[in-house]
């Protein structure tokens, strides 16, 4: 990873440390755009890519594997931060990394746990990583 890069990417780790939840939109197979509330189950630090979990048979799925372009939006209107992110996104079935991502409070969604074949992973890359804060607004290209 290249100097600037791995630099860009500690920062929006820093600036994404206490946002959780964001909305994924993906493109539907009708060409719409479709977004819903995803989870980084809090642990997750920020490291070049972002993870969900989600239902192996779901809508945001089949978007992605028709179109891996995605986008997500976080929001702290109480800290005035608001951060944009586009890239791509990548389905896994990986039961290490799954039960690596795993926190306790994800068995409200996926009562099986990470070894079932119904959980998936989503790894997203961001591309274009935009951000506004109190401390002024910055947009970082990632390659």
């Amino acid at each position: 990873m290249a100097k600037k890069e791995s630099a860009a990417i500690t920062k929006i780790a820093k600036v994404m440390r206490d946002l959780d939840f964001c909305m994924l939109t993906t493109t539907s197979v009708d060409g719409g755009l479709r977004g819903r509330p995803m989870s980084n189950n809090g642990k997750v630090e920020f490291d070049g890519d972002i993870w969900f979990f989600s239902g192996a048979d779901t809508r945001k799925i089949s978007d992605i594997k028709a179109d891996p372009a995605i986008h997500l939006s976080y929001a702290d209107p109480q800290k005035f931060l608001f951060i944009s992110m586009t890239g791509t996104a990548k389905i896994l079935k990986d039961p290490k990394k799954k039960r690596e991502l795993w926190v306790e409070d994800l068995e409200r969604w996926f009562k099986d746990g990470p070894d079932s074949e119904d959980v998936v992973l989503i790894k997203v890359t961001p591309k274009v990583v935009a951000y506004w804060s109190g401390e002024g607004d910055q947009e970082l290209t990632l390659d």
